[in-house]
């Protein structure tokens, strides 16, 4: 059917050069044209504006050459690597403990690798430690030309400048010492984050664990599974699993020279067996660590913010605050009570009661009197 004439036609040339100017909307077009086309006449209704300008092709902020084109933007293996945060999550396990927590990921620019890393908080000290670990996973190499910086935040948990277009002093020493370049991420740019944000949507998989997991450890288990399963699912971008392509561009990956130099400016680093007691040594204080590390070698990282990090075999298993109130002993209450329920008297209902006790004497272990 063709379609009849419309008195909006008069005004098409007003109309077009409206819809072109930055922040325009259809509800503004239609004022604009109450108050300087229509004096004294009968308007259109504006949803006759609205589907004139839908039949004719007409859209606000869309420019006369079209909008702007993102072309598929590849890299040779190994000359670039994307990371950036995905933040302020929030999930309930299956006994209702609620966990605040970030997620770093870090992505290969020619293979699509994705890795994914635990944080409890984002700050500068996070990122670096969470690029140690991901050189670690991926056999201690990195890019051999440069690294694309999605987002660097400080140890205030925001950018280092207002702008957020700033690499603070130490993070650049920290990639001259590792040997890639930093190169900032323009907003809107597919070429230098979009890989990377891809890796993000996988993330999504994540909220179908709401309370079905248990506990920091369990959380961090459906990460590492998550991880695992996008890397050996082919790739939307090259129909190839990440995990395949990452066996030819792992060939072009750079060799850290000195870990323990990187790690040493990241923190004040010890190497340590864990005891059965599920505790390790750190600036006169001891901080527990999962069951499963007990006889292994841990390494024990005091960043400058305060934090500690316990990591072992490249994963890190424990997270705690050097300024944590209490005594000399500091246990993670799941991480005690992992240690009572290995204890035969202990029944499954009395775990949680005699692991708030304990830890109450034990946080009094300084006070001279318990």
């Amino acid at each position: 059917r063709r379609c009849r004439p419309s008195g909006l036609d008069r005004h098409r040339e007003v109309i077009e050069a409206k819809a072109q100017l930055p922040g325009a909307t259809k509800r503004g077009i239609y004022e604009y044209l109450l108050d300087r086309c229509y004096a004294g006449e009968e308007p259109p209704a504006y949803n006759t504006l609205t589907k004139w300008m839908r039949r004719n092709g007409i859209e606000c902020g869309r420019p006369p050459e079209g909008p702007e084109p993102h072309p598929r933007f590849e890299t040779a293996p190994g000359e670039q690597m994307q990371f950036d945060w995905k933040e302020s999550l929030r999930m309930a396990d299956a006994e209702g403990e609620v966990f605040e927590f970030n997620v770093f990921s870090a992505t290969l620019g020619y293979s699509r690798l994705h890795r994914f890393v635990y944080s409890r908080t984002r700050t500068e000290d996070d990122v670096m430690a969470c690029l140690l670990a991901v050189m670690a996973a991926n056999y201690y190499g990195h890019p051999a030309d440069s690294m694309t910086m999605v987002a660097v935040t400080g140890t205030n948990g925001k950018t280092t400048s207002a702008s957020g277009r700033r690499v603070s002093a130490r993070f650049a020493r920290f990639a001259a010492a590792a040997g890639f370049e930093l190169e900032l991420a323009r907003p809107r740019s597919p070429q230098t984050k979009g890989k990377v944000e891809s890796s993000n949507r996988f993330l999504s998989r994540l909220a179908v664990y709401e309370g079905d997991f248990r506990g920091e450890e369990g959380l961090a288990a459906a990460i590492a599974r998550i991880e695992a399963r996008c890397n050996t699912e082919p790739s939307a971008s090259t129909g190839v699993p990440p995990a395949v392509l990452f066996m030819r561009e792992k060939e072009e990956l750079r060799k850290v020279g000195n870990m323990g130099l990187l790690e040493s400016m990241v923190a004040d680093v010890s190497v340590q067996a864990a005891p059965p007691t599920m505790l390790v040594r750190c600036r006169g204080r001891e901080f527990s660590v999962p069951r499963r590390c007990i006889g292994r070698r841990v390494k024990v990282l005091a960043m400058p913010s305060g934090q500690v990090r316990v990591e072992m075999a490249g994963e890190t298993v424990a997270v705690h605050d050097l300024s944590a109130p209490g005594g000399p002993v500091v246990y993670d209450p799941a991480h005690y009570a992992e240690a009572l329920a290995a204890k035969a008297r202990y029944a499954d209902a009395d775990i949680e009661a005699a692991a708030r006790a304990n830890l109450e004497l034990l946080g009094r272990l300084g006070e001279g009197s318990l």
